[in-house]
Order: C-alpha cells, then structure tokens, then sequence
C-alpha cells in the first residue's frame, strides 16, 4: 500500500510532463494494471525506484531498492511472455510496460548508485527504449485509439511550434554553431544524419515542453545504421553519442529517472575515444571540452528560462 500510495500522489506526474501525460498514468494505467500483475508490478518497480531516490536515509533507500528490484524480477519475465504472443487485446498493457521499463532501465543505475558504467553497458541498457518505441509501432494502430496514443504522437509538429528565436532563453547559439561545427566533421551519412536529428531535439527542447520525453527521444529514433557504428565503437558515432549529452544535462533538473545520465555516458565514452588509436583521428579532449562547457552553458539557460516562467 505504501507503494501504491506514492504512486498515487507523487509518482504519476513525475514521469513525463503535460497535462495529457499526467492523466494516463494517475488514472488510466492504474486502471488498466487493476486487471493485469505484469503491468502492477511494472508500476511497483518504478515506484520504489522513485521512492529510493528520493530517499536520503541509506537504510530506507537500500530497502527501496530491493523492492524495486524484486517487482523488476517478478514482472519482467511475463512480460516477455506477454510480447511473445503479444496480441491487438493486450496491445496496451504491452507498450505501457514497455515505457515503464524504460524509465526503470534509467532510473535504476543512479538509484543503485552504479557511476561506472561501460559504454556497451550503457547502449545495452538504451536498447530497452528502442525496443519500447518498436512495440509502439508494431500496435500503432491499436494504442491510437486508447488513452496511450498520447505517447505515439510527436512530442511536437515540425518545426518546432515556437521559433528557437523566440523561444524562452533555453537554447543557447553557441550550442547550435558546436552542432553545426560537428555535422560537418563526421563522415558517415549514419552520423550526419544522428546529429541532425540531435539539433532537432534540442530545437524542439527550447519551447520549455516535453523536456523528458525528448532526451530518451534522440536515443530511441536514431536509425539502425548509425546504432550499428555506435555499437561497433566507431570514433565518429561514439563522438555523436557524447554531444547527445548536451541534451541529456539540460533535462536532468527537470526529471528524476535520468538524473546523473550525461555523466556516465561522458565517462564511458571518454574510455573508448581516449585510447591511442582514436587519439590519432579524433581530438576527444578538445571535444569534451566542448561538450561540457556547451551543456553547462545550456543547463543555465534552462533554469534561468524556468525561473522567468514561474516569475510570470
């Protein structure tokens, strides 16, 4: 009951933003996981995980974290089953814990205070969101007609619905010519394409909306070739990666379950493009300069938008 109630009060509007957002998981997924334990123990895990970070006692948090982990355990193999004779009638349940999956596969690694992290570690763990945006598309039909085809529309139109001119002080110029700067060094079509799906983002994060969902949205719609390099460790791909992370910082303030995200991606990225072979094509302690200077100055943009907005 403990966790059913934080969900219920606190939970729910912590996981993405928006009025929309907000309604489908204080009322309609409750509803749905009434029926169903795959999807109530989704819920659980989330749940516990939120409730450890914010705990601050290490007893209590560590006591979070195991119940976390055991929703986690008892939940996710019958969601597999559920996505091996995934059907339209359980459609819904599938994609709802598919998202709740994702955010945990984030949230966990800060909550179990896990710093150091590979970078097949990491892009293992990100998969999990691109396998939650493939269930999407798979019963894209379906979910448009139920309450969770608020997650298959785009966060916005294209363009942006605001001008990143006019856009209250989130975006920053330099960020946008560093953007530019790195579209025109990388060589494979894959990467230029990853980083201009990556200015759109950022684009798109400067009107102040959906924040969170955008910075999981770059990692789950870049396209396979270019998640092919990354895999493989290609320099220019894995460089791509680490400015993903100027997005990523900006929105750590603002959402809890990718909170501490950029950090471990800079770190394992920094262990692949430091050694002696990438050295010699890539100058990585230039571009890490880079990266963390832009997302600071970013990060400071955005907090100072946000104070302006609550001052209005």
């Amino acid at each position: 009951m403990t966790l059913m109630h934080h969900y219920a009060t606190d939970t729910c509007s912590q996981l993405f933003v928006g009025a929309r957002q907000i309604q489908v998981w204080q009322h309609d997924i409750p509803a749905l996981a009434a029926s169903n334990a795959v999807l109530l123990h989704g819920i659980l895990a989330v749940t516990a995980a939120h409730y450890a970070w914010r705990e601050h006692e290490p007893a209590r948090r560590d006591l979070f974290r195991s119940r976390s982990l055991h929703h986690h355990a008892l939940g996710l193999p019958r969601f597999q089953e559920m996505v091996a004779s995934a059907s339209s009638e359980t459609a819904e349940v599938v994609v709802a814990y598919a998202i709740l999956l994702s955010i945990w596969v984030c949230a966990i690694p800060e909550v179990a205070a896990e710093q150091q992290q590979s970078l097949d570690e990491i892009l293992t763990t990100v998969e999990a969101i691109r396998g939650a945006r493939a269930v999407f598309h798979l019963y894209r039909g379906t979910i448009m007609d139920s309450p969770m085809g608020v997650f298959l529309d785009r966060p916005y139109p294209a363009p942006p619905p605001v001008p990143v001119a006019e856009a209250p002080g989130r975006q920053n110029p330099c960020v946008r010519q560093v953007l530019r700067c790195l579209r025109d060094q990388v060589l494979h079509e894959s990467d230029k394409s990853a980083v201009q799906q990556l200015q759109m983002s950022l684009d798109r994060y400067a009107t102040g909306l959906d924040h969170n969902r955008l910075a999981a949205a770059w990692m789950a719609s870049v396209d396979d070739g270019y998640w092919a390099r990354l895999r493989g460790n290609q320099p220019h791909a894995v460089l791509v990666f680490a400015y993903s992370t100027l997005l990523v910082h900006a929105s750590e303030h603002e959402c809890w379950w990718i909170s501490g995200w950029s950090e471990r991606i800079l770190r394992a990225c920094s262990d692949v493009m430091s050694c002696r072979e990438v050295a010699t094509t890539v100058d990585w302690a230039f571009h890490e300069r880079q990266i963390r200077a832009g997302a600071g100055e970013l990060a400071d943009a955005v907090k100072r938008a946000d104070m302006g907005e609550s001052r209005s």
